[in-house]
């Protein structure tokens, strides 16, 4: 089975899980008594990534160290992802932001929700757990299956499969976006710490902003659903000077954010992990076609759930 076919087959396995897992696992969870939704994210983010990633690699029998690229960076390089997990969030903010306009923030719910859990707590769950099991499953697995290909292609494909993957459509701009990037840093610097750092660090600006917002809810009394139903609301002319305003914002973080990945880009040529082209293994599937039969039932399926969502 080649690379690609082998990847994308593994996405739509996960994808498939992805939506049947919770219909199965409810009843169960509910049987044992499991009622907290913190405790049924962890064990979701378990069952859905970390055990098919790890059938997956013992399966076909691939090295985790190569596969996973569980590579370690550099103190310049470290920084300067910090740095880029920072940029990009302006950039996120103006597709979320287009997003509202249509779509139901339920992940900003979702915190809310849970905004009263320990602060170090909530950081572990929404932060670091979906960096390190959605990182293995994108940025790892799926990423690995692209090593013969041309970096921005890589980083598209990657980037899609990752705003497929949060099965949100006010999620899915900005998730692309970030997956994008998140993945030119995984190829740049071969290792996928680089991800996981970003992931980190900007999930973990999520949490801190909206346990910042919920003390001075508290304090001031203030509804959390104002904002959301003000940007729903608005009117047009009002979503074209939002549009403006944070897009001419997003347009010079971007371009900054370009310049820090053209700088990691410097930094690693030096060790020739740049680029795929340079890779010791042998481009036997340079040629294969990315569009298959799992890649467009992955579109497909994500199409037909978002529909039936709206």
């Amino acid at each position: 089975m080649k690379k690609i076919f082998k990847v994308n087959l593994y996405f739509l396995v996960i994808l498939i899980i992805e939506i049947l897992a919770p219909l199965l696992l409810r009843p169960f969870y509910i049987k044992i008594g499991l009622l907290d939704t913190r405790l049924i994210l962890l064990f979701n983010h378990i069952i859905l990534f970390l055990l098919p990633a790890i059938i997956y690699l013992l399966l076909t029998k691939s090295s985790f160290k190569e596969t996973l690229k569980l590579n370690k960076l550099e103190l310049k390089n470290i920084l300067l992802i910090m740095l880029l997990a920072f940029i990009v969030q302006p950039i996120m903010t103006f597709f979320s932001l287009i997003s509202t306009f249509f779509f139901n923030n339920e992940i900003g719910a979702f915190i809310t929700e849970i905004t009263s859990t320990p602060y170090i707590l909530l950081l572990a769950l929404v932060a670091l757990l979906p960096a390190i099991t959605e990182e293995i499953t994108i940025r790892g697995i799926v990423l690995s299956g692209y090593d013969d290909k041309n970096k921005y292609v890589a980083a598209i494909i990657t980037g899609l499969f990752f705003g497929i993957l949060h099965l949100d459509p006010q999620q899915f701009l900005y998730a692309t976006v970030l997956g994008f990037i998140m993945a030119l840093a995984v190829r740049i610097t071969n290792s996928i710490f680089a991800s996981m750092i970003i992931h980190f660090i900007v999930n973990g600006t999520s949490v801190t902003m909206a346990k910042i917002a919920n003390y001075v809810t508290k304090a001031l009394a203030v509804s959390n659903e104002t904002t959301e139903l003000t940007l729903k609301n608005i009117s047009y002319s009002e979503k074209i000077t939002l549009v403006i305003i944070y897009g001419s914002i997003a347009i010079i973080f971007a371009a900054i954010s370009f310049a820090i990945i053209y700088a990691l880009e410097k930094i690693n040529s030096k060790k020739k992990v740049e680029d795929v082209g340079i890779s010791t293994v042998a481009c036997n599937n340079k040629n294969e076609r990315i569009i298959n039969i799992p890649f467009i039932l992955s579109i497909i399926l994500y199409i037909v759930i978002m529909i039936r969502t709206v």
